[in-house]
């Protein structure tokens, strides 16, 4: 069978989110197939790390780059060979018309509910972009039941529509003492502490995380094992407010913010925290904490449906809209068996979450709809 994939949110040398699961889902691709051919579309080059060219994986890079995906790539299927069965999209474009059946990802639909996060010229692409893909799909791919439901319900979409194929998660590197040591210094983490993972943006409660680490604080005070918080992720556009409230709370010490991290450095992080906190209102999924999990540190997780769904009973749960709920679990955390059950609950749970299963979950579904 002759498959397409727009291979674009891969071939980035800087990969968050969609690029993560992208360049995951081809390598694991490449790796499982045996008789298939691929056909990875490309506006550059493909970067040396992505998978060679061989009999069954091929490349072909082309333009315009300018509007690429809806016109250049429905251009190019319509006149080029050889022609391809179906086109698979990690991310949510499809081309605007296209002479074969397509397959958009939807990772999530919250930029209908946090649509000041955005700027005009990329929400209107979300918004409008998403739909036209919606709308013209022969079949979706959701990452999770959540993600499903949502799109049941607002585009009144048949539920044979659509698949889920969840997230993975890669096998973590090994990280040293001396690894560890040297990003924690990198980062002026001194102390023990607690690990929030994620861009600064409005559906990650960052706000409401620090207040409930300041109070927990307070309550820590008499004691002589002081701790931090630390946010890693892009400062995006909540840094300004966050400041201000560092600053009001007297917390510019106590909580950490280290922008954009490498995969290494991510990897530490993960390995020395006393446990991950998402305390989000929204998500996709929540990769985050699967990471986490696999490493061994517990998760304090919002009561969300998204997050329920993929860590069960594994992880200890807040309300994201009660500050009293998360400084308990700041609390109960540092119990040594509540901790060890956390643990061995998460382990058992992240390893039902790989790449290579979710390869295995796309490749079944191409040749189910074929």
């Amino acid at each position: 069978m002759l498959i397409g994939i727009d291979g674009n949110e891969a071939n980035t040398k800087i990969r968050v989110g969609v690029g993560q699961y992208a360049y995951h889902i081809l390598w694991e691709l490449y790796k499982q197939n045996k008789d298939d051919h691929y056909y990875i579309y490309l506006k550059d080059k493909p970067l040396s790390d992505l998978p060679s060219e061989n009999n069954y994986w091929h490349y072909q890079v082309f333009g315009p780059k300018f509007l690429w995906t809806k016109f250049a790539l429905p251009l190019h299927l319509l006149f080029s060979s050889p022609k391809i069965k179906l086109l698979y999209s990690p991310g949510h474009y499809s081309p605007s018309f296209s002479s074969v059946p397509t397959i958009p990802t939807i990772h999530d639909i919250g930029y209908l509910n946090f649509q000041k996060e955005f700027t005009k010229k990329d929400l209107y692409q979300l918004i409008n972009w998403t739909k036209s893909s919606i709308d013209r799909a022969k079949h979706i791919v959701a990452v999770s039941q959540f993600t499903k439901n949502e799109l049941i319900k607002t585009y009144q979409i048949p539920p044979e529509k659509i698949s889920i194929v969840y997230n993975g998660v890669s096998a973590p590197p090994k990280i040293s003492k001396l690894t560890l040591q040297k990003v924690k210094a990198k980062f002026k983490i001194n102390s023990p502490y607690f690990l929030a993972l994620g861009t600064l943006k409005p559906n990650k409660n960052y706000p409401f995380l620090i207040k409930a680490f300041s109070h927990f604080l307070k309550l820590q005070s008499s004691k002589a094992l002081p701790f931090q918080l630390v946010i890693a992720g892009k400062k995006g556009w909540l840094f300004d407010e966050i400041k201000i409230i560092l600053q009001k709370l007297g917390l510019t010490h106590e909580v950490v913010f280290t922008d954009f991290i490498s995969e290494e450095e991510k990897w530490a992080l993960y390995h020395g925290a006393i446990a991950l906190v998402i305390p989000s209102t929204y998500e996709g999924f929540g990769i985050p904490a699967i990471e986490s999990q696999i490493v061994g540190t517990p998760v304090i997780a919002s009561s969300i449906p998204p997050l329920k769904e993929i860590l069960k009973d594994s992880a200890l749960y807040i309300d994201p809209t009660d500050t009293g709920s998360l400084i308990a679990a700041f609390q109960k955390i540092l119990d040594p068996d509540l901790r060890q059950k956390l643990i061995n609950k998460g382990q058992l749970q992240s390893a039902k979450f790989t790449w290579k299963k979710s390869a295995e979950s796309l490749s079944l579904l191409f040749h189910q709809l074929l």
